[in-house]
């Protein structure tokens, strides 16, 4: 059956999005890095990739706001998450895929 027809269209077009946007290589870095440590500050990002703080929170709101990250403050922290943690399969089989060639 094709995909159209097993995935309502709000949904599929959502996941496209989804794709556009951690297919960055900075937001994808962020993707893999939250699929090893589940939730962390913004700062801890930036020092984890070495971001500038601009780049960093530029990053992670679009990133927020496409639906990717979940995002909590806690006092003067804010903290990231995946939305999706099965997110990690992406990262992994691209690692796959770019490990056969």
């Amino acid at each position: 059956m094709v995909l159209t027809k097993r995935i309502e269209a709000e949904k599929l077009n959502s996941a496209i999005n989804m794709l556009r946007v951690i297919s960055h290589p900075v937001r994808l870095a962020i993707v893999d890095l939250l699929t090893t440590n589940k939730r962390m500050t913004i700062l801890e990002i930036q020092e984890e990739l070495n971001l500038g703080q601009a780049i960093a929170s530029q990053q992670i709101t679009l990133m927020e706001d496409k639906g990717v990250l979940n995002a909590e403050k806690v006092g003067r922290n804010k903290y990231v998450s995946l939305r999706f943690p099965k997110m990690k399969n992406i990262v992994t089989c691209l690692e796959n895929c770019c490990n056969e060639q």
